[in-house]
């Protein structure tokens, strides 16, 4: 699949132009498409600006709402409730992350839930809010259903991602962002460049295990490391669902999973935790302890065949940092496929000279 390099100032401008264009206010816009693009320069294609096209249809057709009043309905002490207004999971799950780390540090740590939302793309981006603040970051999601829980036939969770976020005294944060299932954006892309998946990745209709990513796509993912994967995703179910009082995976629609052009209402939930490591006994004490484990995993001897150990999340930094200084390579498909949504909406962005001498 041919790729384009790409300034990722430039692009992400150009992103957030076309959700400028469906009305979503200028603020919102430049931080959705921030996300998306961190996304990509971090290597995670699956949760990024391939996704634009989606959210812009589903803007443009009504199913989400580009200018959500944020509300926090309920909450005590060091925990709040926050109402997104059915827009997107960017823009609400990044307030709530600024409100979890306003409780923490008054109250050591901060609890928010998300209700009414949508999608909301890389976990991993609430997580290092909070250890940008010098903080430990959690979050979590739910969304539809394209996952057998373990021992059932059809979909009835998500793949509802865990992401930590620990500040150390050396960069990079010890970021923990993973679903608990083969991702289905990763199916689609192997799909697209007629590649096989993994056969712990997926079902088929029948639930039976699959390295076909066609067939997959059109059965359903299997929770990784299978029982205890599969209670992984019934816990944040349960903190992004019933917690938040939102709706659970089954409830929600799947025609997004299944294949549809634009993103219909989800009414998902959220949970988003900041820990403040200053009312456990000291943030500089805490970040000198997370780089002694970091200089002890890093010293470790690797094992055989392996180059060099990395801890979780420095991967994706190193491609981040190289890619702002070198370029951003984005797949012709990606960058066509948001031409093709720009002349759909009549929106004044191009995509096609990106890259261009």
């Amino acid at each position: 699949m041919s790729a384009v390099m790409v300034d990722h100032r430039e692009y992400e401008q150009r992103v957030a132009g076309l959700f400028r264009h469906v009305g979503v206010p200028d603020g919102q816009a430049a931080g959705i498409a921030e996300i998306v693009v961190l996304a990509d320069l971090r290597g995670m294609e699956s949760h990024g600006t391939n996704f634009a096209p989606r959210y812009l249809r589903g803007l443009a057709k009504g199913e989400l709402n580009p200018e959500p009043e944020l509300r926090f309905v309920g909450g005590r002490g060091a925990v709040a409730v926050l109402d997104a207004d059915n827009g997107l999971g960017y823009v609400s799950a990044r307030a709530a992350m600024e409100r979890a780390i306003e409780l923490a540090a008054d109250h050591g740590v901060g609890a928010v839930t998300v209700r009414n939302s949508n999608h909301f793309g890389m976990a991993g981006f609430y997580a290092l809010q909070a250890a940008d603040a010098g903080m430990i970051g959690h979050a979590t999601t739910d969304g539809p259903p394209h996952t057998v829980a373990w021992g059932t036939r059809r979909p009835i969770v998500c793949n509802n991602p865990i992401a930590w976020a620990f500040p150390t005294a050396t960069p990079p944060a010890v970021l923990v962002d993973t679903a608990l299932t083969g991702v289905k954006e990763k199916i689609r892309l192997a799909a697209q460049r007629g590649e096989s998946i993994p056969p712990d990745w997926a079902v088929d209709l029948e639930g039976r295990p699959t390295t076909d990513p066609e067939v997959a796509l059109a059965g359903s993912l299997l929770p990784i490391g299978g029982p205890k994967g599969s209670a992984l995703i019934v816990a944040n179910e349960l903190l992004s669902g019933a917690l938040a009082g939102a709706l659970f995976s089954f409830e929600i629609s799947p025609a997004l999973v299944m294949g549809a052009d634009h993103h219909d209402r989800w009414g998902c939930g959220h949970f988003i935790l900041a820990l403040d490591p200053a009312a456990f006994g000291g943030t500089e004490d805490f970040r000198t302890r997370a780089d002694d484990l970091v200089r002890a995993l890093r010293e470790a001897e690797p094992a055989t065949g392996v180059e060099r150990v990395y801890l979780p999340g420095e991967r994706e930094w190193l491609l981040s940092e190289d890619r702002r200084k070198t370029g951003l390579p984005m797949a012709a498909t990606t960058l066509q496929a948001l031409d093709v949504v720009a002349q759909e909406l009549g929106a004044p962005v191009d995509f096609a000279g990106l890259g261009a001498d």
